[in-house]
């Protein structure tokens, strides 16, 4: 059986790597970008270097397989003040189902506003092109996950999703799905794990002939990460009581079909399961490189609230802010 394990375990990491460098040198081909933005104020604290250190509901926003971690039934918001005062909100619902698996509904969406609509030139042979009206747009992602743990050790999961585009009088809407895996070594702390995101046709636009659509493929994202805990057990390299404090690291290598291969580097320290503070970096990024972000556990009864804030510095546009609120029952 352990054999097995990690023969799965490494099929579905070289899998998807294989299959991505087949299309690579594709840079400002992809549409629906919003796929690529970062949902959950813990997992963008710590630099989106997160696969193989989820344990709540939103770990479904990055790899569907780490949602059989989470902790009975929960309910997660999260709202992500985005630039250009652009708004992303989503939700996600999660509960485990004994001996049948982990399951979690997800919901994002992002709202352009109001854009003021303008012409290639002017009818009266000015410089301002604007007419006067305004149109608008949105993007929405509603998903479904599922994850089962095959072995102590091992769970992998699956996110089939329906996606969703406006702008203006057009459209394009289609469905795809994720893959992941998460594998625990069972030494000194050490999580393995891998995810696939965004399998599906292209997204097809405006009609060009009356046979012909433009088309453009969505952002294919393929991650392998690992985390280690450093501090916080009797087992762990840096020994620590559990339950008094606990430190871990993170790190994730991203490769997309339309962009270089990318680091992320993130940290946590949690002090007595009750606040905890985070870091990361991303390598490789023109703009919102370090993040920084907090933490705070509450628990009432049988119950418990989580709430997460997140800030990423970027230096030309807007720094954006991401609140995340999870309840758990």
């Amino acid at each position: 059986m352990k054999r097995i394990s990690l023969v799965l375990m490494a099929f579905a990491i070289m899998l998807p790597v294989t299959l991505s460098y087949a299309g690579f040198n594709k840079a400002g081909r992809t549409s629906m970008q919003f796929l690529k933005i970062g949902i959950g104020a813990r997992s963008v604290a710590m630099g989106e270097a997160c696969i193989a250190d989820m344990n709540d509901v939103n770990a479904t926003f990055w790899n569907a397989a780490a949602i059989t971690e989470m902790e009975g039934r929960q309910v997660s918001f999260s709202y992500n003040r985005w630039i250009a005062d652009l708004n992303v909100v989503s939700g996600a619902i999660g509960f485990q189902i004994p001996r049948a698996g982990a399951f979690a509904l997800t919901y994002t969406s992002l709202d352009y506003g109001d854009i003021q609509e303008a012409l290639t030139t002017s009818s009266t042979g000015g410089v301002d092109t604007r007419t006067g009206d305004t149109f608008s747009g949105s993007d929405l992602a509603i998903g479904l996950g599922f994850s089962r743990q095959y072995t102590d050790k091992l769970s992998i999961g699956v996110q089939i999703k329906y996606l969703r585009e406006e702008l203006f009088t057009f459209s394009s809407s289609l469905w795809g799905f994720d893959v992941g895996s998460l594998y625990h070594t069972g030494w000194r702390g050490i999580r393995l794990a891998m995810s696939a995101q965004n399998f599906a046709r292209q997204a097809r636009w405006m009609h060009t002939t009356s046979e012909r659509q433009q088309s453009f493929e969505l952002p294919l994202l393929f991650r392998i990460g690992w985390s280690i805990d450093l501090y916080g057990g009797d087992d762990l390299f840096l020994g620590g009581h559990a339950g008094r404090g606990k430190w871990t690291l993170n790190m994730d290598a991203l490769h997309s079909n339309d962009y270089a291969e990318r680091l992320h580097v993130g940290t946590e320290y949690t002090l007595l399961d009750l606040i905890s503070f985070r870091a990361g970096y991303r390598f490789n990024y023109e703009e919102g490189n370090l993040s920084l972000g907090t933490g705070l556990n509450y628990t009432f009864g049988r119950s418990h609230i989580i709430v997460d804030y997140a800030y990423v510095n970027y230096e030309f546009l807007q720094s954006p802010h991401r609140l995340t609120m999870t309840l758990v029952f």
